[in-house]
């Protein structure tokens, strides 16, 4: 048996550039380059662009510090490459033995993981093993989320695969409905959430639907978020709530996502942003999504910096298949 090491690419070239002019499914926006990138180890991937280069150049992807910045990147086989890449691009998180940090994983139904309801169990897994990879101790991670309807979250975490991964790693999953809240405004939030020096949303995203922003909502205390819902619109909510969480980042899994209909297509995809909105509305657009939900439909596109991955190189109309 050969052993696999990972190897990261430091200086990366291009070796090979060709336009491609005819669209297909997958790959409607034309014209778009295929280029041939090469690293200082020998290693010769394929890479697809929206931007031209020519042989010789350096090829560089640069991360973006902006608060409202999304960073796209393609899932291949591996992803914990992909969430690290996508952390690395809004500017990376730091954490040690000692910080305490908050997983908000989607759970919404009881449901098997592939029709990607809820967090698929691989996707926590990575997020976790990546935390640990980078310092974090598993005593000080948490797990949590609630329900806003009367079936039980853990039944949702359970039938998911979720509760399995949690005690693979040694982690007590939480109902947040059964911690502490406090008010700050009109919102009661989980002071879990709150004093935490790292909080995760991950987001199971979905096309047409606004995944990232309504798991958010989670922090808010049921009654309370059930009381604002009826005074005012989710949209109205969540603009509110998102600047009191300085300290959350959003990780968007869309390797396989839900469409409209419920059946599951492949986009390969994961995301990540200090804006739960933003995931979103990124997201959408990749997907040619023809309805979004108030949450997200007035947020313009052309103002979100967008890094990694252009949602041209990873566009496709995915609610035709």
């Amino acid at each position: 048996m050969v052993s696999l090491n990972k190897m990261d690419s430091k200086a990366v070239k291009v070796i090979g550039a060709v336009k491609v002019a005819i669209p297909t499914l997958f790959h409607p926006n034309v014209p778009y380059y295929v280029l041939a990138l090469t690293d200082e180890s020998g290693n010769i991937w394929g890479y697809k662009s929206e931007k031209e280069y020519k042989v010789g150049d350096d090829f560089l992807v640069e991360s973006d510090n902006d608060p409202a910045a999304v960073a796209i990147w393609r899932v291949k086989y591996d992803i914990r490459e992909g969430i690290d890449k996508v952390l690395e691009l809004i500017g990376g998180i730091a954490v040690d033995k000692k910080s305490k940090i908050v997983i908000l994983p989607t759970i919404v139904k009881p449901t098997h993981s592939y029709f990607r309801d809820n967090s698929s169990p691989e996707f926590l897994a990575a997020v976790l093993q990546t935390l640990l990879d980078r310092g974090a101790i598993a005593e000080n991670i948490i797990v949590a989320s609630q329900s806003f309807d009367d079936l039980p979250v853990a039944a949702a975490a359970q039938k998911s695969g979720l509760l399995d991964v949690c005690n693979k790693f040694g982690i007590a999953p939480l109902d947040l409905a059964t911690l502490e809240f406090g008010k700050n405004g009109q919102l009661e939030i989980s002071k879990t959430v709150l004093f935490a020096d790292l909080a995760i949303n991950l987001a199971m995203e979905r096309i047409g639907g606004a995944a990232a922003a309504e798991n958010i909502f989670k922090v808010l205390k049921k009654e309370n978020y059930l009381g604002r819902k009826y005074l005012s619109s989710e949209a109205e909510i969540i603009a509110a709530l998102e600047p009191m969480l300085d300290k959350m980042i959003t990780i968007g899994e869309a390797e396989n996502v839900a469409r409209p209909n419920k059946l599951t297509t492949f986009m390969g995809l994961v995301l990540a942003g200090r804006s739960a909105r933003n995931v979103d509305r990124i997201f959408n657009e990749a997907a040619q999504a023809f309805k979004l939900p108030e949450t997200i439909k007035d947020i313009a596109v052309g103002g979100i910096p967008v890094t990694g991955r252009s949602i041209k190189e990873v566009r496709y109309q995915a609610e035709i298949f």
